[in-house]
Parts: structure tokens; C-alpha cells; sequence
């Protein structure tokens, strides 16, 4: 380390402090009137002017620039009186000048070089913070990419993987910790295909940011259901790609089973709603056949009446086939999220409508026994059946309310249209109202029942009121 440098850092320290400070100012003045008394007292034609300069080279490094040059006149008044040299108009004033500019020029350059350094010191300390930052964050970043259970990867302009973690390992069927061996130097568009659409060297891919969904392949070619996000960007060493791969096909497949579990149960309990009918309808016409027999018993002789008969008997024992309702599993529900989620569905489609939708949820309400998937389809059932009601009307409003009472949680779907007529035959299958089959009530009703809950219809002076019955979940402690 430099002599210059130490110097320059000790004054930097020294002025940190207003203590400090007065310290400096204070030995310079000291050294100052030093020099003086011993030009005043050695007598000799000697001049000691340029010693002044040391005082001013430490006194400069806490001085502003005014205060510098009013030194330099003070410097150069002592040095004058001091001096064994007589003064006079020709040959002082010129010294004094010269011994002026020396002693201002010096401490300017000490102070303008100390300020520099002080610049400097302040940029390099920013900039030694700002590595270490970004080293911590780098090496945060790097354990989760390592430990994310998301496939990432990055690959060069070539499409050629470079890097990859455990998950990316483990999806394309190789062994967690052993990445460089099965991945490195591989192209990526034999897992991915799709992501060969993307010419990460091309002019306009610089600074691409997007999400697809594709086919993948596994290392022994298997496909699966991919949720690929990808960036484009430069790097020192060219222009990279890094990619985050989710297998979706589990989460894929889960949600077409629900799906089609759903459509299965709606289908049994359409089917059970038909039989009955049917059931009916054979019965009706048992009895006419009875009373036929009875006021005419030679009709039992006509063949056709015989066969009529048969018929009958073959379409109830089809219709009183077991089409069993396979009950829901009830499940923990939490109500906030279930009515926010709600909420996000079907506020949309009401604005769409121009209908007013009024939200009056009491906050903290329990959990409740229910099936998610059809209790949804409940709701979306019942505002479907609102918006149509609501039609004609000029200020149309649906009007959601939840509160509980006692065991229950009543949730209360209402609408200003123009009300219900014949509420008795509201649960009635094939009860066609408004060109509607009639089942989605019938259907809402048993889905309720399947997992333990009610709907019902509640009267009201305007419009038409159904009231969702959920059962409060108790759950241990």
C-alpha cells in the first residue's frame, strides 16, 4: 500500500468526526505558530516560507475552498512578519503574491484530491455491498433452483442443455445428483419438441417471456402433459434459454375424473328422476287396463290387448332397474375460500348480464361438510335459474347472503324477478317451466342430499328465495 494512499485514508478517517476535525485544524494553527517562532528567533536570511506549506496540506483536507485561500493569506502575512527580509512595495508584494498562489494552489490540489478519494472510497464501498448482495442472492437462488420440486433447465443458443436440477433429472427418468452425467450436452427438444418453435439466436427472441402447454417425453420416450415457462436473454457467453417444466398430467387426469364423476352422478339422478316417471306413467296404465277388464271382460281375449299388457310389464321392470346414487364423499370445505372462489365465478357473468349482485357474507364462518365440486354446481344452477328470471326485469339483482344458525351455515340465493307461482312442483322432475326440462332443481336438490345438506325454496314478498343448508364441521382440536 502506498504512502500516498495511507495518507489519503488516514485524513478521510480523520474527518469523520467534528472532534477530529478541530484536532487538525488545531495542529495545523500549532504548526503555524511553531515555524513562525522559530523564524523569529533563528534571525537568519533563510527564508522558512515554504514550510508553511505542511500545515496547509493538513489543514486543507477538512477546509472548504474559501477557506483555503483565507489560510493562504494568513500563511503568507505570518511568513512575511517572521522573515529576516525587509518589506518594501517592489520586492514584497510580488513574494507575498508568489507565496500566496504556492500556498492556495497546494491545498486545493490536496483538497480537491481528497474529495476525489472520498468519491471513490464511497463508489467502491457501494459497489463492494452491492456484489456481496447479489452474491447472497445468486447463492439463494441457486439452492432454489436446486431444491425446486420444478424441473429448470438452461440451454444455449443451439438448444443444448448447460444446466439443470434434481427435478429436471428425476422427470426425464435419470437419479437425482448425478444431472451432469444424463442431461448436460443434450438437446432439450428431444424431451421438449415444442420449445424447438423457439430460435433463441434469431433477431426478435431476445427478450421473450412466455408460458405454453405441450407434449413432453420422458427419457425412455413416455409422453406426458407439460406446463413449460420459458425466458429468452443474453448472457456474457451468448444468448441462453432457461425453461421450468411441471408434469400437469396427474393434475390433468384428477380433474377429467371429477369431471366425469360428475357428469356420472348428475346422469344417475336424471336416469332415477326418468324412472319414476316411467314408473308412474306404467302404473297409469295398469289401472286403465284393470278397468277395462272389469267392464269388459272379453277384452282379455284380444291379442293386441294381451300384448299391450307385456309391454307394459317389460318397460317398469326397465324402469325399476337399481340405478343407485353413489353418494359424495363429504369433505372439510372451508366457506370463505368456497365463496371467494364463487364469488370470481360468477360476478363475471351477472356483469355481463347487467345484474346487480349483492355480496353479504358475515365474516369467519366455519368449515362445513360438503362435496366442492357439487356444491359449485349447485350454486351455478340456482344463478343460472336467477339470470333467466330476470330477464324482463328493469333493475335486475341477485342478492347472495351466509350466516350461520346454530349447527348450520344458511346460504341464501335471491333475486327480484318476478317470483315462483307453483313452489310445490319446484323439486318435481320434468316439471317443464319457462321451456326448461325441470331437472336442474330436481338434480341441485340430490346432490345436496348426497353428501347431507338441503336446498330449499323460502317465500318472499318479491322475487324468489332458495336457501343452501350446510352442516357445521366439528373438528377436533
Amino acid at each position: 500500500m502506498s504512502m500516498r494512499f495511507q495518507v489519503d485514508r488516514w485524513l478521510e478517517r480523520s474527518v469523520l468526526t467534528p472532534r477530529s476535525r478541530v484536532f487538525i485544524i488545531a495542529s495545523g494553527l500549532a504548526a503555524i505558530v511553531l515555524i513562525a517562532v522559530v523564524d523569529l528567533k533563528t534571525g537568519v536570511a533563510i527564508p522558512l516560507a515554504p514550510l508553511y506549506i505542511v500545515p496547509i496540506i493538513l489543514m486543507s483536507a477538512v477546509l472548504e475552498r474559501w477557506q483555503i485561500a483565507l489560510l493562504g493569506l494568513v500563511c503568507t502575512f505570518t511568513a512575511e512578519f517572521a522573515d529576516a527580509f525587509t518589506w518594501n512595495l517592489k520586492e514584497g508584494l510580488p513574494r507575498d503574491a508568489l507565496y500566496w498562489f504556492a500556498y492556495v494552489a497546494v491545498g486545493l490540489y490536496v483538497h480537491e484530491t481528497v474529495q476525489r478519494r472520498r468519491v471513490e472510497q464511497a463508489h467502491s464501498d457501494a459497489l463492494r455491498t452491492e456484489v456481496e448482495t447479489r452474491r447472497g442472492v445468486e447463492e439463494q437462488l441457486r439452492l432454489v433452483v436446486a431444491n425446486s420440486s420444478i424441473a429448470i433447465v438452461t440451454v444455449d443458443e443451439s438448444g443444448v442443455i448447460l444446466d439443470a436440477n434434481d427435478a429436471a433429472q428425476q422427470l426425464w427418468g435419470g437419479t437425482a445428483g448425478d444431472i451432469s452425467a444424463s442431461l448436460e450436452r443434450l438437446p432439450l427438444i428431444r424431451f421438449v419438441p415444442s420449445l424447438a418453435r423457439v430460435q433463441v439466436g434469431r433477431q426478435g427472441f431476445e427478450r421473450l417471456r412466455t408460458m405454453m402447454q405441450c407434449q413432453g417425453f420422458r427419457a425412455n420416450k413416455d409422453p406426458f402433459l407439460a406446463d413449460v415457462w420459458f425466458s429468452t436473454y443474453n448472457s456474457p457467453q451468448g444468448r441462453r434459454l432457461t425453461a421450468m417444466i411441471i408434469d400437469s398430467s396427474n393434475e390433468t387426469r384428477d380433474r377429467e375424473q371429477a369431471n366425469l364423476e360428475q357428469v356420472l352422478v348428475s346422469s344417475r339422478i336424471a336416469l332415477g328422476a326418468l324412472s319414476h316417471e316411467i314408473r308412474n306413467i306404467c302404473a297409469a296404465i295398469s289401472n286403465v287396463q284393470q278397468n277395462l277388464l272389469l267392464n269388459k271382460p272379453d277384452a282379455r281375449q284380444v291379442k293386441e290387448f294381451d300384448a299391450l299388457r307385456q309391454l307394459v310389464a317389460a318397460l317398469e321392470r326397465m324402469a325399476s332397474a337399481e340405478l343407485s346414487l353413489v353418494k359424495r364423499q363429504a369433505t372439510y370445505v372451508h366457506l370463505d375460500n368456497f365463496l371467494s372462489d364463487l364469488y370470481i365465478v360468477v360476478q363475471a357473468s351477472l356483469r355481463e348480464a347487467d345484474i346487480d349482485l349483492a355480496w353479504e357474507i358475515t365474516p369467519g364462518l366455519p368449515a362445513v361438510w360438503a362435496d366442492s365440486s357439487s356444491l359449485i354446481q349447485v350454486f351455478l344452477n340456482l344463478i343460472r335459474n336467477a339470470q333467466s328470471a330476470l330477464l324482463e326485469s328493469e333493475e335486475p339483482r341477485v342478492r347472495v347472503t351466509a350466516t350461520r344458525q346454530g349447527d348450520l351455515v344458511h346460504i341464501a340465493v335471491a333475486d327480484n324477478g318476478p317470483g315462483i307461482s307453483d313452489p310445490d312442483k319446484l323439486f318435481r322432475p320434468f316439471g317443464q317451466r319457462g321451456g326448461a326440462t325441470g331437472l336442474g332443481l330436481y338434480l341441485s336438490k340430490a346432490m345436496m342430499r348426497s353428501f347431507h345438506g338441503e336446498l330449499r325454496f323460502e317465500e318472499s314478498p318479491i322475487g324468489a328465495t332458495f336457501i343452501v343448508e350446510l352442516t357445521v364441521a366439528e373438528v377436533d382440536e
